[in-house]
């Protein structure tokens, strides 16, 4: 069983390198290392984002490594997850929207128990995407041209989480993140209807190698009230600067042939430097009442303001974020009936984005409502998850750009059991 399962888990994880970077992105992934992943599994996901004190028993919770110390301990997990999305963007003058779509593998962990106080878990995610495509026409002295801004690439994040229960009711955990990826940027200047070759167009490339480790903590608490439950979790992720390589390449081309280079300006390789991540604080509860209604409630801050690009800051600021989330499970041991072994999911979130516009006067906010199911089949622990997500990020006000998404994920936890040897009486 392990090797099967090792062996999907190696396929799968070459599949994720392929498809890590199929976010397309949005206009506001130009800043800082792009659009953060919120770092959620599928029933996270489902429920606003909320993890830092929800009960994950036969899931890999990783938005907290202190989560997997609720791993049963004869249980071996292994998750993997979809998302599909559509994005409208929208501006106001002139009043224009396109629709794109994207596709992602969103991860691949396992989990299990290594002793009975002792759970570990280790997996892939995509960590941030980039993706833009930026134009501004421009007339000025009677010439056209284009201004052009393009973005591509992002990072993943392999996980290595160990969660320890030194006493009852109590989880901590510590954490090890290995980061690695490209981030691309190009400026250009493209003069427009130059059919003679009379102008030259100006390009810009910079390319940034990204690889370097990081390190999170958590903990979470239980407490017994009756047949309920008060579980209290709290957050740390010392996300350092990390080790970076940028290679720049200016070069101009003839505006009539726009594809051959005439002139190489500057050209520049592997220069090292340093890109700034935020420290991270969470806080989280969860109210769980008689094993069937979960309400929890999650808080996260994180310090991008001081972050730097290569020693230069960009447009970030602060950014805080509050989720809400609850989940209902009518029987979770009924044998025959499905709909009342499944688990009914929804939850809100609101997070004042660390993107900072006009000199830090404008935020750019990004909130919505999520909901979904866990199908448990009538026999096994293993649990199919669908998640839908509805949101909005910025607005139509200061000439921002208005994002409006809708993303479906899919996520298969296999549960099988781990460490029990068979016997034949």
């Amino acid at each position: 069983m392990f090797r099967r399962i090792f062996l999907l888990a190696c396929l799968l994880a070459v599949t994720a390198f392929s498809f890590s970077q199929g976010h397309v992105g949005s206009p506001y992934s130009r800043y800082g290392i792009g659009d953060v992943n919120a770092n959620a599994q599928a029933r996270n996901s489902s429920m606003g984002g909320v993890g830092y004190a929800t009960p994950f028993m036969y899931d890999v919770n990783y938005k907290s490594p202190a989560g997997i110390g609720d791993i049963d301990t004869l249980t071996f997990i292994f998750n993997f997850g979809f998302d599909a999305g559509l994005r409208k963007y929208s501006i106001s003058n002139p009043p224009t929207s396109k629709i794109k779509s994207d596709a992602e593998l969103s991860q691949i962990a396992v989990g299990f128990a290594c002793t009975k106080w002792w759970k570990m878990a280790l997996g892939i995610t995509p960590y941030s995407n980039v993706g833009y495509s930026i134009y501004s026409a421009d007339n000025s002295f009677g010439i056209d041209k284009n201004y052009v801004y393009a973005g591509d690439g992002g990072l993943n994040k392999v996980f290595f989480s160990n969660a320890f229960n030194p006493i009852k009711d109590l989880s901590l955990g510590v954490g090890v993140s290995y980061l690695f990826g490209k981030i691309y940027h190009s400026n250009a200047i493209a003069f427009v209807n130059d059919t003679v070759g009379t102008y030259i167009n100006s390009f810009c490339q910079k390319t940034f190698k990204i690889s370097d480790v990081t390190f999170d903590v958590g903990l979470k608490y239980n407490i017994h009230i009756g047949e309920d439950n008060l579980r209290l979790g709290a957050y740390y992720g010392y996300n350092r600067d990390l080790n970076a390589k940028q290679s720049t390449l200016v070069y101009n081309t003839l505006a009539s042939a726009a594809t051959t280079v005439i002139d190489t300006i500057h050209q520049e390789g592997d220069v090292k430097g340093k890109i700034g991540l935020p420290h991270t604080v969470g806080f989280g509860l969860c109210y769980t009442y008689r094993d069937k209604l979960s309400l929890a409630a999650d808080f996260t801050l994180q310090n991008w303001k001081d972050s730097k690009f290569f020693g230069v800051c960009d447009s970030l600021n602060n950014s805080i974020g509050a989720a809400l989330g609850a989940e209902f499970t009518p029987n979770r041991l009924s044998p025959k009936n499905l709909w009342e072994s499944s688990s009914y999911r929804m939850g809100l979130f609101f997070n004042n984005s660390y993107i900072s516009m006009d000199s830090g006067k404008l935020s750019v906010p990004d909130y919505g409502i999520t909901f979904g199911v866990g199908f448990k089949p009538r026999h096994g622990k293993t649990v199919f998850n669908v998640t839908f997500q509805v949101g909005q990020r910025g607005s139509l006000k200061n000439d921002l750009v208005k994002e409006t998404y809708f993303i479906v994920g899919v996520n298969l936890s296999l549960v099988d059991r781990w460490f029990v040897k068979s016997r034949i009486d």
